[in-house]
């Protein structure tokens, strides 16, 4: 799994258990009963779970919980491999952005003895709404804990909207080759992209990170069948297959892989194939890769 972030990935058992946390009553059950996590009418309406996640989890113990969570659902998924990401957030009085990175890493070196069978990294996100002084003390914060994690904290995510088409933009993107990509969801010229931008796509071989149901569920794409892995699956391009929110849109990886093998009729050796492939790019150690792959390989 190398397309989570972390506060769109928590269940609505992790939100209640943080409500109770926070509140200390018994409303919170009625709280998150009527939260449709099946219909989303558009993107911005899919980020309104991410509101009600940011405010329960204010304080470091609340990152800490809801860190512990996913990485134990991902684990239950059989999900042998996890790179999450999170934005560094500061909350007034309560938690700095520092504070922020060090509950998640605390609970990733928790969670090692715990469910030894995962592997989880993090990536430190940039989200390009917030503009550029966030983004250069996002950056440097991600440099010091890299320096200080190397073990954990192995990258840096760029996010952006995926349903704004920029053709301009997208090609400097793709030259500047970032070491994968997420979603592509304006670059086929099936969806509001172009063939120039398809066919730059895929001659720059980055590997692109998709999640289908979070497409679907946010309507930047129409349905499973035109999703943009038909085209890059057709086209032999590197691809891995993503959660992006598992909370959120209700899903797992295991969700996933299964909706490949049903509406694209991918059998279960490609599946192998797709998952083996993923390990390679991941931001995983040399031998870290090698023994994820011998673990994908004598999976029956």
């Amino acid at each position: 799994e190398l397309h989570a972030h972390l506060n769109g990935s928590l269940s609505i058992n992790t939100l209640q258990k943080l409500c109770k946390m926070q509140r200390s009553d018994t409303t919170c059950n009625e709280t998150f009963m009527d939260l449709d996590t099946t219909n989303f009418s558009s993107l911005s309406e899919c980020f309104k779970m991410f509101d009600i996640a940011h405010a329960l989890t204010i304080t470091p113990q609340a990152v800490f919980v809801a860190t512990c969570d996913v990485i134990k659902e991902f684990h239950e998924d059989n999900v042998i491999y996890l790179e999450l990401r999170s934005t560094p957030r500061a909350v007034k009085d309560v938690m700095t952005k520092t504070e922020y990175l060090q509950a998640i890493i605390k609970a990733i070196e928790a969670s090692k003895s715990e469910f030894p069978q995962i592997l989880v990294k993090l990536l430190v996100s940039i989200n390009r709404k917030q503009g550029y002084e966030p983004a250069e003390e996002n950056i440097n914060l991600a440099i010091q804990f890299m320096e200080k994690h190397p073990e954990h904290v192995v990258g840096i995510d760029l996010s952006g909207d995926p349903t704004v088409p920029n053709e301009m933009e997208t090609n400097d993107i793709l030259k500047f080759k970032p070491d994968r990509l997420g979603h592509c969801t304006c670059i086929h010229p099936s969806l509001q992209g172009s063939q120039q931008l398809f066919d730059t796509l895929l001659e720059s071989k980055i590997p692109v990170e998709l999640c289908l149901t979070s497409n679907i569920k946010c309507k930047t794409v129409s349905s499973y069948m035109y999703h943009q892995f038909k085209y890059l699956y057709k086209a032999g391009h590197p691809i891995t297959i993503g959660t992006d929110d598992k909370g959120v849109f209700n899903t797992c990886l295991s969700k996933e892989l299964e909706i490949l093998s049903s509406v694209f009729n991918i059998g279960k050796q490609q599946l192998k194939e797709l998952s083996a492939l993923s390990v390679q790019y991941s931001f995983a150690s040399t031998e870290e890769k090698k023994n994820l792959t011998a673990v994908i390989e004598n999976f029956d």
